[in-house]
């Protein structure tokens, strides 16, 4: 009798962890639901931003290639004026 009392009080060690990490798992389901909320939150104030971004990023490559057709035409310009 005394081996499957020995295996009742390990049953019920198990049964309590199980009840711990079942707690645990809980907790950690809530604060997952809580980090995904804020992360689309956050991701959804950054869309603007990067939408703002591409928008500068184009101008600037259009203004550096009006600059870089505008130093080529003065070049061949002040080339053709000098002879």
């Amino acid at each position: 009798m005394s081996d499957l009392e020995k295996i009742d009080r390990k049953l019920e060690k198990i049964d309590e962890r199980i009840d711990n990490i079942d707690k645990h798992l809980a907790v950690y389901n809530a604060q997952l639901r809580f980090h995904i909320k804020r992360t689309d939150l956050l991701e959804s104030e950054v869309k603007p931003l990067k939408i703002h971004l591409h928008k500068v990023n184009g101008i600037l490559t259009f203004i550096g290639i009006l600059a870089t057709v505008v130093t080529i035409v003065a070049t061949l310009y002040n080339l053709g004026s000098i002879k």
